[in-house]
């Protein structure tokens, strides 16, 4: 059921803001809420379930970015602001859960 929640969410935000993806893996990771590949294969982290909505679209969303721009520099940040205001705000309150991810 947490799977399907986050592809159908990861499929509605693709839609919305206008980005595309290879394939999406959502596993347990005990490092990191997602990641992108060089071939746009986005994994996705099965706890983004139990985050507050507006985070778990923030890391969704973080990684549709990186399907266009592969670091994190001053343009990743901007497109990231298109779709969520103050996005480096909502990344600190996300570190926050950080200990969610070795549950």
């Amino acid at each position: 059921v947490a799977r399907r929640v986050i592809i159908d969410r990861l499929d509605q935000l693709a839609r919305r803001y206008g980005f595309s993806y290879n394939r999406v893996f959502v596993r347990r990771q005990k490092t990191r809420w997602g990641s992108c590949s060089a071939a746009n294969n986005i994994n996705l982290n099965v706890q983004l379930i139990r985050l507050p909505p507006e985070l778990m679209d923030y890391t969704i969303l973080h990684e549709l970015v990186h399907t266009r721009i592969k670091n994190h520099g001053p343009g990743f940040w901007e497109v990231m602001a298109e779709c969520i205001p103050d996005p480096r705000q909502v990344d600190r309150q996300l570190n926050a859960y950080a200990p969610m991810l070795l549950l």
